[in-house]
């Protein structure tokens, strides 16, 4: 399994990381109640997948950009991007799920990584709504 690394300076981790905390973001497991309540927003949402974990987060919480380096604390990650998740009828599907992520600008492929963890943790994947971006990570 490949492993990705947070690319940016440590100075700017901690800014990032307290920035995102006095505006209320808290990383969640995926599975757990914390995460379903924050599906039920309805709003374009960020992961990653370290340490047998997927951690997730909206995106912007009260208008603070939320970084996957937040998420993980700097650690290394083997999948990381953003998700979008339909629920109905206690039925969780993820309708959206790409790797973009400038912090650790992970390979196309580690999205098979994600489809993986979600399916395994009781989420439904969308084939169609799996897009990979290509950083030049190659």
């Amino acid at each position: 399994m490949l492993t990705f690394y947070y690319n940016h300076f440590p100075d700017e981790l901690e800014r990032e990381t307290q920035d995102a905390w006095r505006a209320g973001a808290v990383p969640v497991e995926c599975p757990s109640s914390e995460f379903d309540k924050l599906a039920t927003q309805g709003e374009r949402m960020i992961y990653v997948f370290t340490r047998g974990k997927i951690l997730a987060s909206l995106r912007r919480v009260r208008g603070e950009h939320i970084t996957h380096a937040v998420l993980a604390l700097g650690r290394p990650v083997e999948a990381a991007g953003e998700f979008e998740l339909m629920v109905a009828e206690h039925v969780s599907v993820v309708t959206a799920l790409n790797n973009l992520s400038g912090h650790y600008r992970p390979h196309a492929n580690s999205l098979d990584v994600a489809v993986e963890a979600f399916e395994e943790r009781g989420l439904r994947v969308s084939a169609d709504g799996v897009k990979p971006y290509d950083l030049g990570t190659s």
